[in-house]
């Protein structure tokens, strides 16, 4: 089967992560500090009248810092809480957005064990790419549930104006255009209140 997916820099190494998985793709803003419980988050954004928790990527890849730029760019993927039965918004921090590029399944391979890069213990599979690697995240595994806890208790508790669960969402009516190169303009407002959508 042959997918789409948005394709991503952090450093020097390529990922990419399957487009129905993304809200949407914001130039960077400043993430708003709060208190929370998970040194992995730096705090919150507002988008679309809802609080999204920015999740220091770097640090659950066990990368140093890095310095922002006009490349930076904040992807916002909807992350399924089993347990809720609903889709909660988490941010991510890119150093650069590529391209959405179509990926035949039949062509990914699971991740060589001997290949120690960066965030591979949170990819599900690998595309061989003229000997470069391009890996495939898997958000179950970069988000957990204590992560997604830490999140919505920060979310309601923040100063920004929204209600205790704004930062979930079951919204299969607020993606925006998958088939196109670039996926930073997106204007669909979310409807909210059903139960997770099915994505087959």
């Amino acid at each position: 089967m042959i997918k789409q997916y948005l394709t991503l820099k952090i450093d020097d190494t390529q990922y990419a992560i399957d487009v129905f998985q993304i809200q949407e793709v914001l130039e960077y803003e400043e993430p708003q500090p709060i208190p929370c419980s998970s040194p992995l988050l730096l705090g919150i954004i507002r988008s679309r009248d809802s609080n999204i928790a920015i999740m220091d990527l770097r640090k659950r890849f066990g990368l140093g810092p890095r310095r922002t730029d006009k490349m930076t760019r904040t992807i916002v993927l909807e992350v399924p809480d089993p347990e809720e039965g609903v889709i909660n918004l988490f941010g991510i921090i890119a150093d650069e957005v590529i391209e959405v590029i179509d990926i035949d399944d039949e062509n990914l391979d699971i991740i060589p064990k001997a290949k120690t890069m960066a965030g591979s213990d949170f990819v599900s599979s690998v595309l061989s790419i003229n000997g470069s690697y391009l890996l495939v995240l898997d958000t179950e595994k970069i988000f957990t549930n204590d992560d997604i806890g830490s999140a919505l208790d920060a979310s309601s508790s923040s100063k920004a104006g929204s209600s205790p669960k704004a930062g979930s969402s079951s919204s299969a009516d607020s993606k925006a255009d998958k088939s196109k190169s670039s996926a930073d303009d997106s204007d669909e407002t979310p409807k909210r209140g059903r139960k997770s959508k099915s994505k087959n």
